[in-house]
C-alpha cells in the first residue's frame, strides 16, 4: 500500500502540533502509512505547492482558513493540487464556507470538537484511499491488463517502442513512449532515467546513479535526472 502524504497548515503553533499529533494517532490506529508536513504560515505552504512534484504528492491538505490562510486552497488548486482539502477553524464566518465550497473542500470543521475532527479525519483517510484507486488500462497483441496505479513500481523502455510495466503481480509489455505515459499518469511518477519512469511512493533510497525501490529493485538514475528526482523526494525530507 502506498504512503499518504498529508500537509497541515495552521498559524497557531500549539494548534498545529495538536492537530498534527491527532492525525498521526488516527493514522497509526487505522494502520495507514502516512508522512506529514507541517506549515506555520500560508506563505511556507504555498512556496512548496508551487513545485509540481510536491503538489502531486500530497493526498490530504488540512487548513486553518484564518489569519492569512483564506486563499491558500484556491491558490493550491491553481498550482495543480487535486487532492482532498479539509478546513478546520475557530471562526464560522460564511465567507470561509463559501471559499471552502468554491475550492472543493471535503469538509469544514469548527475547532474545539476533537471528537468530530477525529471522526471526519477518519472518513477523509478513506476518501483519500478511494481516490487513489485508479487503474491503468493497457492492451497489446490481444491481451488486456487493468493495473491498479498503487501496485506499479516502474516503467522501463524496451526495444521497438515497447514499454514494460513492473507491478505487484508481474510485468506487462505494451507499445508506448515515456512522454505519452507521463502525460497520461499526471501525478505520482518521476523520471529517473531516459528509459525509466518510477512511482515516487516506491522509492526508498537514492544515490547519484541509482534509486532503490521498496521491493529491493535497483533503478538507474541518469545524471540529468538526479536533481529533479532529489528535489521531488526532498520536499518531504527537508520540512
Amino acid at each position: 500500500m502506498s504512503i499518504l502524504r498529508i500537509a497541515i497548515c495552521d498559524t497557531n503553533p500549539i494548534e498545529l502540533e495538536r492537530y498534527a499529533s491527532l492525525c498521526q494517532a488516527v493514522c497509526e490506529q487505522k494502520q495507514v502509512q502516512a508522512e506529514f508536513a507541517t506549515f506555520p504560515s500560508s506563505g511556507a505552504l504555498l512556496f512548496q505547492m508551487m513545485h509540481p512534484a510536491f503538489a502531486s504528492a500530497v493526498s490530504i491538505l488540512v487548513l486553518e482558513p484564518f489569519n492569512g490562510c483564506e486563499q491558500v486552497a484556491a491558490q493550491a488548486r491553481g498550482y495543480g493540487y487535486d487532492g482532498i482539502i479539509l478546513y478546520h477553524s475557530i471562526v464560522t464566518d460564511k465567507r470561509y464556507f463559501y471559499e471552502a465550497f468554491d475550492a472543493g473542500a471535503y469538509n469544514y470543521i469548527e475547532k474545539g470538537g476533537m471528537a468530530r475532527f477525529e471522526a471526519v479525519f477518519e472518513r477523509t483517510l478513506k476518501a483519500a484511499r478511494d481516490l487513489e484507486r485508479q487503474y491503468l488500462a493497457l492492451r497489446f497483441a490481444g491481451e488486456y491488463r487493468q493495473i491498479d496505479l498503487r501496485d506499479i513500481h516502474f516503467f522501463e523502455t524496451r526495444m521497438n517502442h515497447m514499454v514494460c510495466v513492473c507491478y505487484t503481480g508481474g510485468e506487462f509489455l505494451f507499445r508506448s513512449s515515456m512522454s505519452e505515459l507521463e502525460a497520461r499518469l499526471e501525478r505520482g511518477f518521476v523520471r529517473t532515467h531516459r528509459s525509466f519512469l518510477v512511482a515516487l511512493g516506491a522509492i526508498c533510497q537514492i544515490t547519484y546513479n541509482q534509486a532503490m525501490l521498496s521491493n529491493g529493485t535497483p533503478i538507474p538514475v541518469g545524471r540529468s535526472y538526479y536533481a529533479t528526482l532529489k528535489d521531488a523526494l526532498d520536499k518531504w525530507c527537508q520540512i
